[in-house]
Order: structure tokens, then C-alpha cells, then sequence
């Protein structure tokens, strides 16, 4: 063993040790034996020793409540195989594992023809004439040993174990670059800084299984400068932008991430839209010979999965356990979305990564990893909750300007920046978190959510990683950051809250009080019933119609602190408290209201609960009917204009905080 680079103290040897690991020593030959059958009085395993060099790597087993016992092997190939134990150990099933390399099975558990013997009619001896030999594997002996080993090697249930193609996080802030045929490390040192990238054959690495797969194309062998990702960088501001100055930056920032998000705490999923004539099919349509066409899906080459018209049941089962990143065309606002929804749901669950498992038609669990980066394209973006868009960013391509010269892609050699655009990301990984967390904590002091942070952080950190060589400081990154202020994000500022939404569904509803030739909506009919009521008038709809909001199941009300400290209500005087709209926990015509929507069945009360000022589980009496209501303050449901002083925002606002102080003491 040659001597291990240190300074001398206990630590630097330590270390060293560990950051240049020695193979452990061979405790068993090839073809070395023990008793085929000895056992230690004590019963310990004291079976042939399993082969070394096994081309067939055993990994354990897994037993139901059914009786089933499964043992998975990673074959010959380096795939990873689940065998039944009772019936799918025969012979064709243990060839198809050891593949090219079979002729293995007959070295280790060869299976002898019988001698022909004949008597020697002088000396009326028996000779062997045709000598035994090899005339194929024993299948008993080869599936025994099989799956002794994989007892050996204990339980193993693949559900969490598996890591397919892709970028994945290591213990520690480790990167493993997965690409089908091998994988790559930045592994951690003792010290806690990384390793230069190194290559090892895919298979078990513990605790995890990189199972083989179609190979994909490799970064660039070495490291690469700035000029690849800044002449793309210019290349893509000659799009036409609705935002020119931030949207080229959150694409390349989108083509960085695509590199290592599966590694990364948050993807950020980015929707291209534009109208014919934007130059969308060049940026990211299906590539063509000679057309100059999806530059995008040229860059990432085969470590992309792009399709059109598809489902989210397809995309989990064509990705297994893959992160690399998922690019939908043409989805498109139909008259029924639901499909391309179901396919945004899962954009969502890998926007935070997580797993999502399914039941099998052999009742075994499946697991699908989701933690790919979501590329959309589409002339039209349906309509997005807004759980949804704020895991977006929309870039907007305008039809180019008559006159200005379409992208030039010139000698652009679009697989090989990919792959040095590859390098630069992985060489990055060590500061990437950094330059992350700069962006986030400016986007945060600009007012952002915290999930807005997470989606714009992410894209900024990944443009700055391809065009710099280390973090930025905070006043490097405040030119980025001042292009993402909240009122400037469509994502953002467009975007409405759950109790905007829900509160949007009930006002916006038509209804038709009896008597009256035409529908109206309830916020129409709110607004008319509280002027009225502010004018002094005692009869505001006619004197069978005046309870017609009641019989909703609303009623307007003031809120009042009781003896025993809880809120109760009392009769609306515009002038005397602020004004409040009680909505029933469960009421019929409500249940209309919110039919088909996710507030239906009484959900809209823990929605509407959560408005600010709102006031929950207060006894209302509806049409003589007492019922469980929330308390909703007349200011988050109309205009100023025509709401009592008392009832406006300032000074219910007030009234709460102080009426809250009052009960708390």
C-alpha cells in the first residue's frame, strides 16, 4: 500500500484514509469450496461461499403476507430484476440474468453427463469409454445458490432504494450524476469539501441502487469557461420578450437547472407561450434536420423526456425513478382540461420532490419519483390554481418585429453546449447552493412569498452558476433581483389566493330573488341590501324578499363580545360596529353555490375562516334557524364605497384588535 498524502496530524491521516479507500481483501476464490452441506453444530451458514465475480449481483429479498418471497438481482446488464422464489428461478429465467455471460452458470454449477461404460470381455471389467462432461448448468444448484445469497444479503425492499437517470443529492451536499451507463460523484470529503468529479460503474451503492440504464450524453470531460453560456446567453435574447431583460436570463437559468434538478431542494417549472410567428418550434419545438428547430431538446439531447398529448399516469411510467427533466408540447386550453391538469398536478408534486406510489396488478407497491423539472409549451395557457402558477415562470415570446433578423444559429453545435453547459453546472454544484440562497434572501427583502422565492432563487442562481465562477455577492445580484419585483411578475401579481378565489365564487354567483324578472349576483345583491340598510331603510327587497339573503344562507350581522368571552351576534347597525357577512357551515343553497368546486361540502368554511379579521364558529340565526356560521368582515367582500365607517378596513381592523385584546386579557 503506498503511503497516504498528509501533513502528519491525526485528523490529516484520518482523512487521507478515508478520501483514498483500499479494495478489501478477496475472503474467497473462484471455485473455492467448503462442504457442500457442513454445518457448524450451532447451525451457522457454513455453505459454499457465493462466487465474487458473479456477473449477477444479489441483493436480497422481500416476503409478503401472501406467501410470496422475491429476491432482486441486478443482472447481467446492470438492470434490476425481481424473482419470485417458487417458480421463477428455472433455467431460462436465471440465462436471461446472466445474459452474455451464462456460459458462468456452467463454470460454477455445471451440470455432468453420465459416463459410458463397457465391460471388457476378457477381463469382464467395467471401462469408461465416453468420458462425463459439461453438458449444461444445474438449475437446482444455481438457483439455490441464488437465493441463499440473497437471504445473506437480508431484506431488501426496492420502494425509496431505487435512483434512475439524473442528477441526484448525497449525504452531506454530495452530487451523483447518473447517466445510464455510469455514474458520476462529487462525493464529500473528510473535510467536508468535494471530490473532483469521479466515474463508477452503476449497481449498488449504499444505502441506494443506480440501476443501468440508456446511456445519455456525458458532460464535457473537463472543465469549460463562461463564453459557451454567454454566447447562448445572447443567443436567446434575440427572441422577442415580453420581458427582454428577465426572461432570457430565467430560460438559461431553466436549461442549467435541467442539468442537475433532481439534486437541487426546489425545481422551478417554466411555460414558453407565444402565437405563430414567435419562434417557439425553434426554441423548444421537436428538432428537424435542417430546419434549425428546438434548440432546446437539441441541448439536453436524450437526457430529456419531451412528448405532446400525453397523461400523468404515462409520464410517472415512463420516468420510474429518472429526474431528468420532462418537456410538454403543445399543451394547449381545451374545452375539457382535465388531462393536461392531472399532468400539471405532478409538475407540482416534483416542484418540492417527492415520491408518489401507486398500487400494481400484483399487489406491490410501485414508487415513481418526482423530481424532474416541468418544461410546458403552448399557445395558450389553460386556466392555473393558484398553487399552481406560483411553480411557473411564464415566458412570453411576441411574433418577431417586421424587419428584425430571426435567431442566426450560425456554427452553434447544440449537443456539444450541452454537454459543456453540463460540466459547468456540475463544477458549479459546490457554491450553487450559495448563489441560490443570495437570490432568495433579495427576492424575500422584496416582498416575495416564500414559494416565490424558492421558483425565481432557483432560476437566477442556475444563470448565474453558467456565467460565473463563484457566488455572487448581494450587490452583484441586485440587478437580477430589481427585474423580479413582485408588481413586475405577471406569476405573482396575477395570482390570487385560496380565500380570494373562494370569496370570488360566492359574490360572482347569479342568483334571482322572488320576484324579480332577472339574476343577479350576490355581491349585486349584498351591496344593494347594505346601502339600504345605511340609508335607514327597514324594508330594502319588499317585505317577503328582505330575508332572501338568509335563505342563502348569509346574513349580515355585527359581531359582539359575550359575558363569557365568546362571539356571539346581533342584528346589523351600520353605525354602531363593523359589519360582518355570516356564511353557514352547511347550507342547501350554499351547497350550489360551491358546487364542483374545491370549497364544495362545506369547505368553504375553513377557507373563509382564514380571511384576515374573520371570525369563526359563531351560533347565527338563519331564517329562524340557528347554525354554525364564519363571520366575514364586509371589507373583504366590497368596495369601500358603499360600506358605514364603522365597516371599512381601517377601522374594523381596529375594532378587531382591539375587541381580541379585550377577550385575551
Amino acid at each position: 500500500m503506498s503511503a497516504l498524502p498528509h501533513n502528519g496530524d491525526p485528523l490529516s491521516v484520518m482523512g487521507a484514509a478515508l478520501d483514498h479507500p483500499t479494495p478489501a481483501p478477496v475472503l474467497a476464490e473462484q471455485g473455492e469450496r467448503v462442504a457442500d452441506r457442513a454445518e457448524d453444530d450451532d447451525g451457522e451458514d457454513n455453505l459454499r461461499p457465493f462466487p465474487p465475480d458473479c456477473p449477477v449481483k444479489p441483493l436480497g429479498m422481500e416476503s409478503g403476507l401472501d406467501g410470496t418471497q422475491r429476491c432482486y438481482y441486478l443482472n447481467v446488464l446492470g438492470e434490476i430484476v425481481g424473482l419470485e422464489a417458487g417458480n421463477k428461478h428455472g433455467k431460462n429465467h436465471l440465462v436471461a440474468l446472466f445474459g452474455h455471460k451464462s456460459r458462468f452458470l456452467e463454470n460454477e454449477w455445471p451440470m455432468w453427463s453420465k459416463p459410458v461404460r463397457e465391460q471388457d470381455p476378457n477381463t469382464r471389467q467395467w471401462i469408461v469409454t465416453v468420458p462425463s462432461k459439461v453438458v449444461g448448468f444445474d438449475q437446482a444448484a444455481a438457483s439455490r445458490a441464488m437465493i441463499e445469497q440473497c437471504t445473506r444479503e437480508g431484506i431488501f425492499n426496492p420502494v425509496g432504494r431505487l435512483r434512475g437517470r439524473g442528477a441526484h443529492a448525497l449525504t452531506g451536499g454530495g452530487l451523483l450524476i447518473h447517466v445510464g451507463d455510469e455514474v458520476g460523484t462529487l462525493r464529500v470529503r473528510a473535510n467536508g469539501k468535494l471530490t473532483d468529479l469521479e466515474w463508477n460503474e452503476t449497481g449498488l451503492h449504499k444505502p441506494y441502487v443506480y440501476p443501468a440504464s440508456m446511456p445519455l450524453s456525458r458532460p464535457w470531460p473537463s472543465s469549460v469557461g463562461i463564453k459557451v453560456a454567454s454566447d447562448l446567453s445572447k443567443l436567446l435574447q434575440t427572441w422577442n420578450w415580453k420581458r427582454p431583460e428577465l426572461d432570457p436570463v430565467l430560460l438559461l437559468g431553466a436549461i442549467g437547472q435541467g442539468f442537475v434538478g433532481g439534486a437541487l431542494a426546489w425545481r422551478s417549472n417554466v411555460w414558453i407561450t407565444g402565437g405563430a410567428g414567435s419562434g417557439k418550434s425553434s426554441l423548444n419545438g421537436r428538432p428537424q434536420d435542417g430546419l434549425g428547430q428546438g434548440i432546446i431538446a437539441q441541448i439536453f439531447g436524450e437526457a430529456l423526456f419531451r412528448t405532446a398529448d400525453t397523461s400523468a399516469a404515462a409520464i410517472r411510467q415512463m420516468l420510474k425513478n429518472s429526474t431528468v427533466p420532462v418537456m410538454i408540447d403543445e399543451a394547449e386550453s381545451e374545452a375539457d382540461n382535465t388531462r393536461i391538469m392531472e399532468v400539471i398536478k405532478l409538475a407540482r408534486v416534483a416542484s418540492s420532490g417527492d415520491s408518489i406510489h401507486r398500487g400494481g396488478s400484483d399487489h406491490s407497491a410501485r414508487e415513481f419519483t418526482m423530481q424532474s423539472p416541468f418544461w410546458f409549451s403552448s399557445i395558450n395557457i389553460p386556466p392555473l390554481e393558484t398553487s399552481d402558477r406560483s411553480r411557473l415562470a411564464i415566458l412570453e415570446l411576441r411574433p418577431f418585429k417586421p424587419g428584425t433578423a430571426k435567431p442566426n444559429f450560425g456554427e452553434f453545435n447544440f449537443p456539444d453546449i450541452g454537454r459543456k453547459l453540463f460540466r459547468r453546472m456540475i463544477d458549479a454544484w459546490p457554491w450553487l447552493h450559495e448563489a441560490v440562497g443570495v437570490f432568495h434572501k433579495l427576492l424575500s427583502e422584496a416582498g416575495h412569498s416564500q414559494r416565490a422565492c424558492d421558483q425565481f432563487a432557483t432560476l437566477l442562481g442556475c444563470a448565474w452558476a453558467l456565467l460565473n465562477d463563484e457566488a455572487p455577492a448581494e450587490d452583484e445580484a441586485c440587478d437580477w433581483t430589481s427585474l423580479c419585483r413582485p408588481e413586475r411578475l405577471a406569476e405573482v401579481s396575477d395570482s390570487l389566493s385560496d380565500e380570494e378565489m373562494c370569496v370570488n365564487q360566492m359574490m360572482t354567483e347569479l342568483v334571482q330573488p322572488r320576484g324579480r324578472d332577472s339574476r343577479e349576483t350576490v355581491s349585486s345583491l349584498l351591496e344593494r341590501w347594505v346601502r339600504a340598510k345605511v340609508a335607514g331603510q327597514t324594508d330594502v327587497l319588499g317585505t317577503e324578499r328582505d330575508l332572501y339573503l338568509e335563505q342563502l344562507g348569509l346574513k349580515v350581522v355585527n359581531p359582539r363580545m359575550t359575558e363569557s368571552g365568546r362571539w356571539g351576534s346581533e342584528q346589523f347597525m351600520p353605525h354602531a360596529a363593523p359589519g360582518y357577512l355570516a356564511v353557514a357551515y352547511r347550507h342547501k343553497a350554499l351547497d350550489q353555490i360551491f358546487a364542483q368546486s374545491r370549497w364544495q361540502g362545506g369547505v368553504w368554511r375553513q377557507t373563509l375562516s382564514r380571511i384576515a379579521g374573520a371570525i369563526d364558529g359563531v351560533k347565527v340565526s338563519f331564517s329562524g334557524h340557528k347554525i354554525n356560521a364564519v363571520l366575514v368582515p364586509l371589507h373583504a367582500l366590497l368596495d369601500a364605497d358603499p360600506l358605514p365607517a364603522a365597516s371599512r378596513a381601517e377601522e374594523a381592523r381596529a375594532w378587531y384588535e382591539t375587541m381580541s385584546q379585550g377577550r385575551r386579557a
